[in-house]
């Protein structure tokens, strides 16, 4: 018994013994080596914390700017296509004028930046637009505006233009005025005479012969109108005007079956009427011109001359002569006078001899070879 209670006693000693052990000797991990001795606590770290980063500033907010002026050209007359001007960065909403200069008359600026408006006055108009926004921030910039003159034509043969045939240099029939180009042109109505082109304003080549009149019509109604032409031209505003062109045209003077006339009434001097002509410039701007001049001298030799010059022919003609055309009909005359001035070149008072004379159509718009009648009349002089 004695002996159980030393083995009982030795195994209680032996547990308080391992019970102390582990409640004093700590371990890092489950290895068997024993522990290192607990090292001291670790110094605070050298490297000091960063700072907090600065909230970066926003940067200011950029002034109003001028983004666009998209002004344009006018004409008087005619509507101003609108345009809106343009603003950018500020604050909006934006606020507009005008600084300096002015706009085109009849022409406005909205605060909202609109330009508006019909003009009224040509000319070149220069101008600073000024945007302001709501921050009190305020920009400028410069425009011009050009506004032409309004669009007209002039449209001469409208009524009519009188023509000789187979002229050439009168075939404008209107000139344009103001606008602005580029000019467009449309035939509307009407053609260009027979025989000729047409171009813009114009037409070109010779005016034909027109032909012979209808015969008499018991019908009192009066004639058409001559045929003409109608041109539509737009200018490079959409403005369209109308040009409409008539010619009478007409056929060359001549003295038809009437190239004789007699000058016998006298003594002394004498005048006749009885030569006629026709065709030429109904205006009837017509004239006279003598080609050859002969008489009888003191010898009764029958001298002539055919010098177209104011020399010798002139001294050829009977004294005091007249010849004028007007209306168709052809009107000379002479006169010796008194003291008698055939005298000298005839060797007694009076006078023999004869003229031949054409008719000149000295209008504008004659074809030189047809200026001249074809035939001469003889104007016979005996008193």
């Amino acid at each position: 018994m004695s002996g159980s209670r030393r083995l009982v006693g030795g195994l209680a000693a032996f547990l308080l013994v391992s019970a102390c052990t582990v409640s004093t000797t700590p371990t890092a991990s489950t290895s068997t080596q024993p522990s290192p001795s607990p090292s001291p606590s670790a110094s605070p770290s050298a490297v000091a914390s960063a700072s907090p980063s600065p909230i970066p500033t926003p940067p200011a907010a950029a002034g109003v700017a001028i983004a666009a002026l998209p002004v344009h050209n006018g004409e008087v007359g005619v509507g101003f296509l609108a345009v809106t001007l343009a603003a950018k960065d500020g604050t909006g909403p934006y606020t507009w004028s005008i600084a300096s200069g002015q706009l085109a008359p009849g022409l406005a600026l909205s605060t909202a930046g609109v330009i508006t408006g019909t003009s009224t006055a040509a000319g070149t108009f220069a101008f600073t637009a000024k945007v302001t926004d709501s921050a009190g921030t305020s920009a400028t910039g410069k425009a011009t505006i050009t506004v032409f003159p309004a669009f007209a034509v002039s449209q001469p043969c409208a009524t009519m233009c009188i023509v000789g045939a187979g002229c050439t240099v009168c075939g404008s029939f209107g000139k344009l005025a103001g606008g602005a180009g580029p000019y467009t042109y449309k035939v509307v109505g009407g053609a260009a005479p027979s025989g000729m082109t047409w171009n813009r304003l114009s037409v070109a080549g010779p005016f034909p012969t027109p032909p012979p009149p209808p015969p008499p019509s018991t019908t009192t109604a009066p004639p058409p109108p001559p045929p003409g032409i109608s041109v539509q031209v737009t200018d490079g505003f959409g403005v369209t005007k109308t040009v409409t062109a008539r010619w009478n045209i007409f056929t060359r003077v001549d003295f038809g079956t009437s190239t004789n006339a007699g000058c016998y009434n006298g003594p002394g001097s004498c005048s006749d009427s009885s030569l006629t002509y026709s065709g030429g410039n109904p205006s009837d701007n017509m004239v006279v011109v003598v080609v050859k001049a002969c008489y009888d001298d003191p010898n009764a030799t029958y001298i002539c001359s055919d010098d177209v010059g104011a020399g010798p022919l002139a001294s050829y003609l009977p004294p005091a002569w007249t010849a004028t055309a007007n209306g168709g009909t052809v009107t000379v005359g002479m006169d010796c006078g008194n003291p008698d001035a055939c005298l000298p070149k005839t060797g007694y008072a009076g006078w023999y001899g004869d003229v031949f004379i054409v008719v000149r159509d000295k209008g504008a718009c004659v074809a030189p070879g047809n200026s001249l009648s074809t035939q001469t009349a003889d104007v016979n002089i005996d008193i």
